[in-house]
């Protein structure tokens, strides 16, 4: 049995990494964030059948990565992990899949 909160591995390829949270919205459960990658490229990250969403004052956030941890089947929980060590700003998601759009 794996430990809860392992890290499975980074979500996204180098422009998810050092964007920035634009925008979230939540429709049923369908999550999508809107990021705004360091050359200004707009991403969109959808998250499929969302079953939780913890975060505080993410708009904004800059963002290290997006990591995938471990989750009890069939859900998935992606951490949005902040650039900033100093900052409390925090956005974590619990969903059945996700896909990213470029």
């Amino acid at each position: 049995m794996e430990a809860k909160d392992q890290f499975l591995g980074y979500i996204g390829d180098y422009r998810v990494h050092d964007s920035k949270i634009e925008g979230i919205v939540l429709e049923n459960t369908l999550l999508t964030v809107t990021l705004r990658s360091y050359e200004g490229e707009a991403i969109a990250v959808k998250f499929y059948g969302v079953q939780t969403m913890n975060f505080i004052r993410p708009i904004g956030m800059m963002l290290y990565s997006i990591s995938e941890m471990n989750e009890n089947a069939p859900f998935r929980k992606f951490h949005f992990a902040n650039w900033e060590d100093d900052d409390n700003a925090s956005l974590e998601i619990v969903a059945e899949q996700v896909e990213i759009i470029m």
